[in-house]
């Protein structure tokens, strides 16, 4: 038996089959060398396209104005395949995060063209070389083929430029490898390669801090011929949509699954975040594991059409015209911007984030139950995670995604958790402001019940159906008629009856929604008496054996004070008794203004501690209306309930409740406007619908009550389109 030492000799097929095989497409390789003017601590990356027609030849160029690199660097770095030289460094001399850590970047361009020429500078010092991949051809091995390097002093600034040249490209073929479509997704590509600024900003708001720096992208097209992009020059800009979601759920994970997020609803003007924190575990049987420290932020857009309406009037204008987008347009740009991203530091991992890889199974999830899931195509998202050292999460040599260990699959749990957060407050809200539908009236749903149509239709069908002559038919007519007639008399107390039952319970409703106010106001006045009175009664005593002038006057004014306490107790049960009857009493005649008043007193100290102030305008020396007690308290409550709620989230200003009353043709009128706010949308009509809220918390009581109280006074109440907060309409019938 021989045996002899031998040397593992790369092929010089080997660069092509990083280029051709290995790299997934042609827009992986323009993004690596993109990727690595970033490395090279450039603020900006062009990539031109510039077409020779006569002597067909199609050029790419990806140039940047980095330290670029010496001769050395370019020798023993640059031309060395798989060079471990920035896995080594980690971080370019600028402290960025150095993204291109394989070696192999460089040669995917061979995926562009037959050559590659590279110009570099560095320090006045020009370094040049030309790879030939027909050369390539030529030799078996790569130590066989010999390139010529050339290095001269130019005095340029530094920078590097990278060319790939094409041969034998008419303007046909090149419509044909680059088409509009194409040219399109490269720019989508680059478009989302580096995640928006305004996210890093809201991730270090919540403690994660992102390596960023700035860094443009451009992207020139010169005797193109592609229609489209003939000569154009593109500045790209990511995201037009960001900040016009409806939805948003951000937050860190750290490293043993704790989660603190942050949910928003912009469909709520003015209402703060939602702060959580939650323990995600990951599944022990597969022995999954954390990904690191992740950062997430997941941006939804609904898709009906009042949520459309609602994300163009947040902001989404034409770039171009300043002017805002029609539906079919907002439509168009939320086709272009969806996926979730997997991001390091700055730039993205690919394919995640694309539009044709639903890598979350998104999708697959919503077919189950449509309107609790969210779609693939309704959220733009952003994940962070660390270096592969920090989070294991380690990128494929053909830049085609994450190797799928322990770690990858613990970050998909992560991530669908917070989805999953984010879903549960989202349909909570959607039930409560009835998307996709409403009730009918409670005073309809009555009616129904004592509506004899349907029966006479029946009978009349039925009637059809056996053949019964015309003659006998209208004798049958008559007798139905009257028998139903007479039945709908007989019930009309009932009706009146479950009317007025309704009407007590509301009241009663209406009463608990504000028990809490009550609460606190009565405790103060109890907790003065009950703390004064025995005072009171030991210093009376000590009066008795002893005259003492000064403990004389403290009894006096403590005992004033209790007498004032307990008339505010006595005036406080006045205000809401007619709220707690059993019985419901007649109309008669109210001054609206008294009304109004003693309304306003039951939420005075909420008022004064929020510092609400409240001014009532009247055009007139009366305003009467003939109502019940109960529906005009529960009419008011609920509204300045409503102000108290939203005019506390108010983050500055003046806090104000405006009440104008005026009379006009025959109709009295209340128009009763806060600053708080106000309304979103064009759901106006169904403010007073039942469950309809945009509260977190709300039951969808409090304006459906006001609504039905204002439909038995004989009355409307409409909710109207203010800049300036909420504003509600509420109409009275003359009352002279």
């Amino acid at each position: 038996m021989k045996s002899s030492s031998h040397k593992i000799r790369p092929a010089a097929r080997l660069i092509k089959t990083i280029g051709q095989d290995l790299i997934k497409d042609v827009y992986a390789a323009i993004v690596e060398l993109v990727k690595n003017s970033y490395d090279a601590d450039s603020s900006d990356s062009t990539v031109r396209f510039f077409h020779d027609a006569d002597k067909k030849r199609l050029l790419i160029r990806v140039e940047d104005h980095g330290h670029g690199m010496s001769f050395d660097t370019v020798v023993n770095k640059w031309l060395v395949p798989a060079t471990d030289d920035k896995l080594q460094r980690k971080r370019s001399d600028k402290g960025r995060i150095l993204q291109g850590r394989k070696g192999i970047g460089r040669f995917a361009a061979a995926i562009l063209g037959e050559r590659i020429l590279l110009e570099t500078t560095h320090e006045g010092i020009t370094t040049s070389l030309i790879l030939d991949m027909e050369d390539l051809d030529n030799v078996e091995y790569l130590d066989q083929l010999e390139l010529d390097v050339s290095i001269e002093d130019t005095g340029k600034d530094n920078g590097t430029i990278i060319e790939i040249e094409k041969d034998e490209v008419s303007s046909g073929h090149i419509r044909e490898i680059w088409t509009s479509k194409q040219l399109h997704k490269l720019f989508v590509e680059l478009r989302s390669l580096i995640s928006p600024e305004e996210v890093y900003k809201a991730a270090s708001e919540q403690g994660y801090e992102i390596n960023h720096d700035s860094f443009d992208i451009k992207l020139i097209f010169e005797q193109f011929p592609v229609e489209e992009y003939s000569s154009r020059e593109i500045d790209i800009r990511p995201f037009p949509v960001l900040d016009l979601y409806d939805y948003k759920i951000s937050g860190t994970i750290d490293e043993s699954g704790k989660a603190n997020l942050r949910f928003e609803n912009q469909n709520i003007p003015g209402l703060p975040p939602e702060e959580l924190t939650l323990k995600i575990t990951l599944d022990a049987e597969n022995s999954l594991r954390y990904p690191g420290e992740v950062y997430i932020d997941l941006r939804v857009y609904d898709r009906d059409p009042d949520s459309i309406e609602n994300i163009i009037k947040r902001g989404l204008k034409d770039p171009d015209t300043g002017e805002y987008v029609g539906k079919l347009e907002a439509r168009r740009i939320l086709d272009e911007y969806y996926g979730v991203g997997v991001y390091r530091e700055q730039f993205r991992i690919r394919p995640y984030g694309e539009q044709s890889f639903d890598w979350l199974d998104l999708d697959k999830k919503r077919v189950q139950n449509p309107s609790y899931k969210i779609g693939h195509n309704q959220i733009i998202g952003f994940v962070y995670v660390r270096s592969e050292e920090e989070s294991g999460l380690t990128e494929k040599s053909a830049r085609d995604g994450l190797m799928e260990n322990k770690a990858y699959f613990g970050l998909l749990t992560v991530i669908s958790r917070t989805i999953n957060e984010m879903e549960v407050r989202r349909v909570k809200y959607r039930q409560k402001a009835l998307k996709g539908g409403r009730n009918r009236s409670l005073d309809d749903e009555i009616n129904l019940l004592f509506d004899f149509d349907s029966a006479r239709k029946k009978i009349s069908h039925e009637l059809d159906e056996i053949g019964i002559p015309r003659k006998q038919r209208d004798t049958v007519d008559s007798i139905v008629d009257q028998v139903l007639e007479s039945e709908k008399q007989k019930k009309s107390h009932v009706a009146k009856k479950i009317r007025d039952t309704i009407a007590i319970y509301q009241g009663q409703a209406t009463l608990g929604k504000i028990t809490h106010v009550l609460l606190h106001e009565g405790r103060k006045h109890i907790k003065y008496i009950s703390e004064t009175v025995p005072r009171v009664i030991k210093w009376a005593k000590q009066l008795s054996t002893h005259v003492d002038s000064e403990l004389e006057k403290k009894l006096e004014d403590r005992s004033g004070k209790v007498v004032s306490h307990s008339k505010g107790l006595s005036y406080l049960f006045k205000k809401i008794e007619p709220l707690a009857r059993t019985r419901r009493s007649p109309k008669r005649k109210f001054d609206l203004n008294s009304i109004i008043e003693n309304t306003l007193g039951i939420f005075s100290s909420e008022m004064q501690a929020l510092s609400i102030s409240r001014e009532i305008h009247f055009d007139m020396t009366t305003a009467s209306v003939t109502a019940n007690e109960m529906d005009l308290i529960t009419v008011f409550s609920n509204l300045i309930e409503n102000s108290v709620y939203w005019l506390s989230h108010a983050r500055d200003g003046i806090r104000k409740i405006d009440i104008s009353i005026y009379k006009e043709n025959s109709q009295l009128i209340v128009e009763y406007k806060d600053n708080g706010p106000g309304f979103q949308g064009d759901n106006l009509s169904l403010m007073f619908e039942p469950g309809y809220s945009m509260k977190p918390d709300g039951t969808g009581l409090g304006l459906a009550l006001a609504g039905e109280a204002m439909s038995r006074i004989g009355g409307r109440i409409e909710a109207k389109h203010s800049e300036h907060g909420a504003m509600f309409e509420i109409l009275f019938e003359d009352n002279k």
